[in-house]
């Protein structure tokens, strides 16, 4: 009983990621293109994958609460966290592309007071988010809500990266932060979408 509470919690926590993801990457899309901003962009971008990634672990996690039989469960585990990590490997690609892209002076940055306020939201949110997930992931030994809880941690560094860069730019016009803070996070990007397809492959 206390494994399905813990199942309905996690359910509800992904229809809060979800509603908030829609809000997050319609705002940070728009704001990011209007604001030539690759960090602001990618935080966007970074929010349609977790919303393709939320709606994988609701359909599984709606499965346990359910009562689907073990073997099917596991099934949606292991086909879950996958998608997850494949998830994650293309948010890198994408942020070390657009990253390359405004480092060769293709982009230059200006100020977006919105995707200021939009960032700073959102990573107080998705710490949270991130810090429940993980904590319930852990509980039901479920690596596809760890590895979601992962996305929210990067979606919140990315949302921080943004708000920095925007900020920098806005202060002193240092347009160099934004591809440089990128980079940093493709790479925290890649490791953590290594560790989630190797959870996804334990027995």
């Amino acid at each position: 009983m206390e494994a399905l509470q813990m199942a309905r919690r996690a359910l509800r926590l992904e229809w809060v990621s979800i509603g908030w993801i829609i809000i997050e990457a319609t705002g940070a899309l728009w704001a990011g293109v209007q604001a030539h901003s690759v960090a602001l962009t990618g935080f966007g971008a970074d929010s349609l994958i977790e919303q393709l990634s939320a709606g994988i672990l609701v359909q599984r996690l709606t499965l346990q609460v359910r009562g689907g039989d073990a073997e099917t469960v596991e099934a949606a585990e292991h086909r879950a966290a996958r998608w997850a990590a494949g998830l994650l490997g293309l948010l890198a690609l994408y942020l070390v592309g657009a990253a390359a892209w405004e480092l060769f002076g293709h982009l230059h940055e200006t100020a977006s007071p919105l995707g200021m306020i939009l960032a700073a939201v959102s990573v107080a949110l998705m710490v949270w988010l991130a810090r429940s997930k993980r904590v319930l992931g852990q509980a039901l030994g479920s690596a596809a809500l760890q590895a979601d809880a992962a996305e929210s941690v990067v979606c919140a560094w990315m949302a921080a990266t943004a708000l920095v860069s925007l900020a920098a730019n806005w202060a002193f016009h240092w347009t160099w932060v934004d591809p440089l803070a990128a980079l940093l996070i493709a790479y925290w990007v890649v490791r953590e979408a290594r560790e989630a397809w190797e959870e996804a492959h334990e027995e």
